[in-house]
Formats: structure tokens, sequence, C-alpha cells
């Protein structure tokens, strides 16, 4: 199985994969330097890589994370603002017509319940179903509101319901266009491969110069390997331990008079 295709499955094969390639590398360099043991001299030169080696790593580590946790940062704020949105139509709805008061809202209910599970499940196909359900019900909506201002053509509430509509499916395509592109896998492939190559690095420098120190080694690895966990889980929003809340979402749907 390639680097890439360990990315595309998730967390349950990545993370496991994560430590054993950047723990396997240290080990594998320390085992490559204690059997080609040279002069002192090497080692001071295999110290100027390993030194080299890991401040690129840090470099890139220190632009993945920013990069993901600025992405989790707006993924949060989306949310936030679509619950605003679904809010503020639905203030703006009990504005319009008595008639067209109760079907609306409900529709706006439902829209909430579908807008919390979107992007929960790592399913694709959940995914794509609760997307395919809130279009269904933006139809709906849509379809209430041509009739309300075709009945009203000249209300202000109307416009204003509409208004607060068409900024609610606006925040829909920008959420979908965060969760559907996070940073590209072969980024994160090769955070990982500099990951070895500077650990390995490391390890050989150690049994170069005959230092016993495969525990600080270790530590070291699965630090590394840890934080480009935690860069993969503020990344993929459906993968990992750390989500994006929906309570936002869930106050907004719990807000909608009955």
């Amino acid at each position: 199985m390639s680097i890439l295709g360990t990315f595309e499955l998730g967390k349950g094969n990545f993370y496991p994969a994560a430590v054993i390639f950047i723990v396997g590398a240290a080990e594998l360099g320390n085992w490559i330097g204690r059997r080609y043991r040279g002069p002192s001299s090497q080692g001071a030169d295999i110290g100027t890589l390993t030194a080299a080696a890991l401040g690129l790593l840090a470099l890139l580590l220190a632009f993945s994370f920013s990069i993901a946790l600025s992405r989790f940062d707006a993924r949060c704020k989306m949310v936030l603002e679509e619950a605003n949105a679904i809010g503020s139509t639905a203030n703006f709805a009990l504005m319009l017509p008595e008639a067209a008061q109760g079907p609306v809202l409900a529709l706006l209910r439902d829209y909430a319940a579908v807008r919390v599970r979107l992007g929960v499940s790592a399913d694709r196909s959940d995914m794509e179903r609760e997307i395919a359900q809130s279009l269904d019900i933006q139809g709906k909506l849509w379809r209430q509101a041509v009739a309300v201002s075709a009945a009203a053509p000249q209300s202000l509430p109307v416009d204003r319901f509409v208004a607060s509509l068409n900024e609610m499916n606006n925040i829909h395509e920008k959420r979908l266009t965060a969760l559907r592109y996070p940073v590209p896998v072969a980024v994160m492939a090769m955070l990982i491969c500099v990951a070895m190559v500077a650990m390995g690095f490391t390890g050989y420098n150690s049994g170069v110069v005959g230092a016993k120190r495969r525990v600080p080694d270790l530590i070291m690895s699965l630090t590394v390997a840890v934080l480009i966990m935690l860069v993969f889980d503020l990344d993929r929003p459906t993968h990992g331990l750390i989500r994006v809340p929906a309570q936002p979402l869930i106050d907004a749907a719990q807000g909608i008079s009955r």
C-alpha cells in the first residue's frame, strides 16, 4: 500500500502508519549508524546534516500546523455564520403571512437538523446524502419564497426573508468547499517523508557516534508523529478526535418557533 493510499483510508490506518514509519526510520538509521561507525569527524558531518533535516522538518510542521489550524477556525466560523443565517431566516419567516409561517419554520427546523449532521461521518455516501437533503429543503424553501413574493411583491418583510434565505444558501456552498478541500494529500505525504528522513538522520547520528540515546530518539520520533497526527486531525474534520462543534446549529434549531 502506498503512503498516499494510507492517507485516503483515514485515521484507522494513518495514525499507526505515521508512528511506524517515523519510529522505524529512527531505528533503521540507528542500526545503520552502528553498523558503519567511523571516525569522530564523520559524526560531526552527520550532525550537521541532522540539524539541517530537523530544521526543515520544524519549518514544514510550523507551516502545516498553521494552515490546518486556520482552516479549522474557518470551519468553526462557518458553522456559526450558518446558525446565525438560519436563525435570521426563521425570524424573518415570522413576518410572513400566517399561512406560510408554519411550513417555512418546519422546513428550517429540518434544514438545521440536516446541517448538524453534515461532515460528522467519514463515509462519503453519508455526506452526499446530507447534501442532497439540504438541497431538497432549500428548493422547498425557495418555492415558498416564490409563492409569498408573488402574493405580496412589494412587501418589505418578504424581501428581507428572501435576502436572508439567499445568504443561508451562499453559506451552504462555502461550508461544502471547506469540507471538500483539505490540505492536499501530497503535502501530508511529503511531511511524513521529511519526518522519516530527519528522524533517520537523528538515529544514524546516534549510531555513528556510539551514543546510547535510543530512548530520547524514540521520544522525539513519537513527538513528531503526534504533531503530524494533530495536523491531520485539524485538517480533516470527519476523521480523528478533533471535531468542529455543531452546538450553534443545535441552538439555532431549538430556537426556531413551533
